[in-house]
C-alpha cells in the first residue's frame, strides 16, 4: 500500500486522505483548500474527519505536508 505525500500532488476538494490525529491514523475528506496561509507560507487544507463514533463531525485544518492521500 502506498500513498503520495501532497508534496507530488495537490489534493483537490473532495480528496480522501489520512492523518494522525492524536495517537491514531484516521481518514478524512478535504473540504476546503485554505492557499498558502500558514506559518512560513504553508498550504493549509480543511478537512473533514470520517470518525463513525463522533456526535459532530469533525473539522480540522491542517498543513498539507502532513495529510497523504487515502489507498
Amino acid at each position: 500500500m502506498s500513498s503520495t505525500t501532497t508534496k507530488h500532488r495537490k489534493l483537490a476538494v473532495g480528496s480522501k486522505v489520512t492523518l494522525i490525529f492524536g495517537l491514531d491514523e484516521v481518514r478524512g475528506t478535504v473540504i476546503e483548500d485554505r492557499g498558502n496561509i500558514g506559518v512560513g507560507g504553508r498550504r493549509l487544507l480543511r478537512v473533514r474527519l470520517d470518525i463513525p463514533d463522533a456526535s459532530e463531525p469533525i473539522e480540522l485544518e491542517v498543513p498539507a505536508d502532513d495529510v497523504k492521500t487515502a489507498a
